[in-house]
């Protein structure tokens, strides 16, 4: 028997939150900026708040939001990639001197969405299935630790795929193992910056929600789409913020 679906008051938002940072982060991969003597693409200060987000989604909604979630985020980048790319083939009036500019920045679009499937396939999902496999084992605590060393693991495995991907060819192999680097090392630096709004927004949601998810019973199969799949624990843990096996929170 199906689960009646809950309507949750702000998770449309936070799903078109979510959707907005991770087009932002395509569309400026290939802008390089220089942090004092660094250098790194302008996504690498988005990307961990994407990474956060995916943290609070998954600790409060739980992994099959979640993963429902980056299914859709990959979708919509697809379809924004190729509609950018389709467009600005098209030809242009006799006079008008901006083509090259848009070649230069949405042109190669379809490529960041592909290296970006293979990221956030490789990257996401291993971030949503800690977070939700170290809530079980730790009873709920310390959801601060678990999104740091989650978005730690997740984002390593993400900024590996997605830089060998996007700048493979595009830079000096020097130059890309020196991007690689000092975009893995800023994210490390942002997250413990970013985890305790994040803890709060998580606190928050939890409360105003009423739904404290724990994913016991579930396929963590990342290619499963549906919402449909949760077992009967699974139900019971996810109806109400103070009800759960592990008593009151």
């Amino acid at each position: 028997m199906l689960m009646q679906r809950t309507q949750y008051k702000y998770l449309t938002f936070i799903s078109m939150l979510y959707m907005t940072i991770k087009l932002i982060t395509v569309v400026l991969i290939y802008k390089i900026i220089t942090i004092g003597s660094f250098s790194a693409s302008a996504s690498t200060l988005i990307m961990p708040l994407w990474f956060v987000m995916g943290d609070v989604i998954a600790e409060v909604y739980g992994y099959k939001v979640a993963r429902h979630m980056i299914w859709m985020a990959i979708i919509c980048q697809f379809i924004f990639a190729f509609a950018c790319a389709g467009m600005i083939a098209f030809d242009t009036p006799f006079g008008w001197t901006h083509q090259e500019a848009y070649d230069q920045v949405l042109g190669k679009l379809p490529r960041v969405a592909l290296a970006s499937f293979l990221a956030i396939v490789s990257g996401a999902f291993i971030n949503a299935y800690a977070i939700s496999k170290w809530k079980i084992l730790l009873r709920g605590r310390y959801f601060w630790l678990r999104s740091l060393g989650a978005s730690a693991v997740g984002e390593l495995v993400f900024t590996v795929v997605a830089y060998l991907t996007e700048f493979l060819g595009v830079v000096p192999l020097s130059h890309l193992l020196h991007l690689m680097i000092i975009s893995y090392a800023i994210k490390l630096i942002l997250n413990p910056i970013l985890v305790v709004p994040s803890l709060i927004t998580a606190f928050a949601l939890k409360r105003i929600e009423g739904v404290d998810a724990y994913d016991i019973g579930i396929n963590f199969n990342p290619f499963k789409m549906s919402l449909d799949d949760e077992s009967a624990l699974s139900k019971e843990l996810t109806s109400g913020v103070n009800k759960s096996i592990y008593g009151e929170v």
